[in-house]
């Protein structure tokens, strides 16, 4: 992939990230729509990150294109069939998107503001993918994840149930573990511990590469 990036496509997505992470809680009684106005930015941010090249474009709009119909389709397909869809393309559609900028990250060769940016959001894009993760097994599997003995995620709205789980996914992967949300299913503990590897992981390998690449410009200087 090329390391040549839309000018503030970076900031533009980190933007997005960081307001759906911030807003809903700040405005609590309008979190629902909210969210979804929020996501949608984010998928708009993300394709215009990775829309240096026709084929990247082409394969970003592929996969945000249905993720973004049945985002807004109520009442074309079955709710739970709409959900499900609408989550493995958010999967797959972000994916794609971490994999443009990892490359972009180990292809740079200094840092700069733009490398700050882009580790930042593959930090948080991982921390999303997990979430929809949980949503899609909540959704296949009530009760795989214990949101806590007052909340029932069948009789939740599907925008509550995202914010939920994008708490907890934040949790996992910096390791708080607070315990008000807990995994129950053997797949719900299997993706936990594979989300506080890979966030530990990454931490540790972003700095030895942000480390590595500030030694290579102190020596050619």
């Amino acid at each position: 992939m090329s390391t040549v990036n839309p000018p503030f496509g970076f900031l533009s997505l980190l933007t997005c990230l960081l307001l759906l992470l911030a807003l809903p809680g700040l405005f609590s009684g309008y979190s629902g729509g909210l969210i979804s106005i929020l996501f949608v930015l984010m998928l708009a941010a993300s394709l215009y990150l990775v829309a240096t090249e026709k084929k990247h474009l082409t394969i970003g709009l592929l996969l945000a294109v249905p993720a973004l119909f049945t985002h807004w389709s109520f009442g074309l397909l079955p709710e739970t069939i709409r959900l499900v869809i609408n989550g493995g393309f958010q999967i797959v559609f972000l994916s794609y998107v971490c994999v443009h900028i990892f490359s972009y990250l180990f292809r740079a060769r200094k840092i700069e503001s733009e490398v700050i940016f882009a580790a930042l959001c593959l930090y948080l894009l991982l921390g999303l993918i997990w979430a929809f993760g949980y949503f899609l097994l909540e959704l296949l599997s009530p009760g795989a994840i214990s949101l806590g003995s007052e909340i029932n995620s069948q009789s939740m709205d599907s925008r509550e149930l995202i914010a939920e789980v994008i708490y907890f996914s934040f949790v996992t992967i910096t390791t708080l573990g607070y315990g008000d949300i807990t995994p129950v299913s053997q797949l719900a503990k299997s993706l936990v511990i594979v989300e506080a590897l890979v966030g530990q992981i990454y931490i540790a390998i972003v700095i030895a590469r942000l480390v590595a690449m500030q030694i290579a410009v102190a020596l050619r200087d």
